[in-house]
């Protein structure tokens, strides 16, 4: 019996830009998009899908989509190009959540190899690992008990939210809300609440002139330090750093890529 198989070709990232925008297009290749922050609109010839942070987008061959970034949320997406046997993309919905962030943290590593000059070959097996997740996904739906909670977090960046608060509003004893929080969700109500304020600040760092001083208190930060110290943590470099290898700064280290090259045969 012939095996299934996946081919690897590129994957690369968006960075926020208010104006982003890919008219109706398709390709004779699938395409995974993560959403690492920011919203953006995706419209298929059957459906319109409202993406954020934490969702999964699938384009499949042939299929016309046209994407735009929220001006008042910038996307900040990775995306995936690759060939794929058909049962490995047969049940693959338009839009899944990346309830653990798994996928997430595979396409980072994918990125890291791609750009570091690994062969396509050797990255083959992670791709197969991604389309497996998301067909596991795609199995488990999305809760709105904790969806709602996420919502009101994100809504709330820029306030002080504490563990009493999130727990009171859903009647619930503290301990009690993080064991169904983090059961549903794969982390603690806190840890998704601070990567939630890291991504936004990432986003808006990209997307603005922002000093880090301000930027901090937007996302609910006690000040530009506190900052700092999760951007080491969580992206392993400054946001001073990060800015310098932002398309926006006069000495990127990359230059701008505001559309993906997905011209493949």
């Amino acid at each position: 019996m012939k095996a299934t198989v996946c081919e690897f070709l590129s994957v690369g990232e968006v960075t926020p830009q208010r104006d982003w925008h890919m008219p109706s297009h398709s390709h004779r290749i699938h395409e995974l998009i993560v959403i690492l922050s920011g919203k953006m609109t995706l419209k298929t010839p059957d459906e319109t899908v409202q993406g954020e942070a934490g969702d999964l987008l699938f384009y499949r061959a042939g299929v016309p989509h046209e994407e735009t970034s929220d001006p008042a949320d910038p996307v900040n997406t990775f995306f995936i190009a690759f060939r794929a046997d058909a049962p490995l993309v047969a049940n693959i919905a338009t839009r899944t959540r990346d309830a653990d962030a798994r996928v997430r943290q595979m396409v980072t590593w994918m990125l890291r190899d791609h750009r570091g000059g690994v062969a396509h070959e050797r990255i083959d097996p992670l791709l197969s690992a991604v389309l497996s997740e998301v067909q596991r996904l795609g199995h488990s739906p999305r809760d709105p008990w904790l969806e709602e909670m996420r919502q009101h977090m994100q809504q709330n960046l820029a306030r002080a939210i504490y563990l009493d608060d999130l727990a009171r509003r859903v009647r619930m004893s503290k301990f009690a809300f993080v064991r169904k929080f983090k059961r549903l969700g794969g982390r603690t109500p806190m840890q998704e609440l601070q990567l939630m304020r890291v991504n936004r600040a990432r986003a808006m760092m990209l997307a603005s002139g922002l000093p880090v001083k301000a930027i901090a208190p937007a996302v609910g930060l006690n000040d530009e330090y506190q900052l700092s110290k999760l951007f080491r943590r969580h992206f392993h470099l400054s946001p001073r750093e990060l800015r310098t290898r932002s398309p926006r700064d006069r000495q990127r280290v990359e230059p701008a890529r505001p559309s993906r090259n997905t011209d493949y045969t």
